[in-house]
């Protein structure tokens, strides 16, 4: 049998990651936005306004760079715990159940339990003409893939494959996955060998989507 590796333990287009500051360090700069901001406050109530003063500019730019910084780190430390919070809607499932499941329910399953819960910004297409395109995920760089869900008991052959790649530049997308409950063929993963798609099968998928 072919082996791939694949990890969802770093980033998926192996881009450089981006700092998020945590609940300390924001709070510690918004302590330090005020206090500059009173100071400059007192400082303007005390001299009145004069662009000839360094130190009452330093404190005005100061401010409004910190301020917008902490806007957004504050947006971006709400946006993480919001998804955090939606993590809970699918549980674990078995190989077994997923094949069972509604080829809806599946796609739900994969957006949220695979992709969802790891940070990634997900569209279902379900609702619409999806054009091949089960699901729209977008990483924190607004590179864009996407993925086809296949809730099979067989096996996936390369002409899936194929499809699933000329899909992928159709859209514009950067990356396609395709995740099925099923297996897939050594001809497959062949296939795909060289370029931006992944393949998961359904004992990876069930590994993918157990509890952290």
């Amino acid at each position: 049998m072919l082996q791939r590796t694949f990890s969802f333990d770093r980033p998926l287009w192996n881009k450089p990651r981006h700092f998020r500051p945590g609940v300390g360090s924001l709070l510690s700069a918004t302590f330090l936005w005020l206090a500059l901001y009173f100071w400059l406050g007192w400082s303007l109530w005390q001299d009145g306004i004069s662009f000839a003063r360094p130190v009452q500019m330093g404190l005005l730019a100061a401010c409004v760079v910190l301020g917008v910084l902490i806007v957004l780190g504050w947006r971006g430390l709400g946006m993480r715990l919001f998804r955090r919070l939606r993590r809970g809607g699918w549980r674990p499932m078995s190989l077994d159940a997923l094949q069972e499941m509604d080829p809806s329910d599946f796609e739900a399953y994969v957006a949220e339990r695979v992709f969802a819960r790891r940070g990634y910004r997900v569209e279902n297409t379900r609702d619409t003409k999806d054009g091949g395109i089960d699901v729209l995920v977008t990483d924190r760089f607004g590179l864009q893939a996407v993925v086809q869900c296949k809730r099979y008991r067989g096996t996936v052959g390369e002409a899936v494959v194929r499809d699933l790649y000329g899909t992928m530049i159709h859209a514009g997308a950067t990356y396609a996955y395709l995740v099925t409950s099923g297996q897939i063929s050594d001809d497959a993963f062949k296939w795909a060998n060289g370029k931006p798609i992944e393949l998961i099968d359904g004992p990876r998928l069930v590994e993918l989507s157990k509890n952290d």
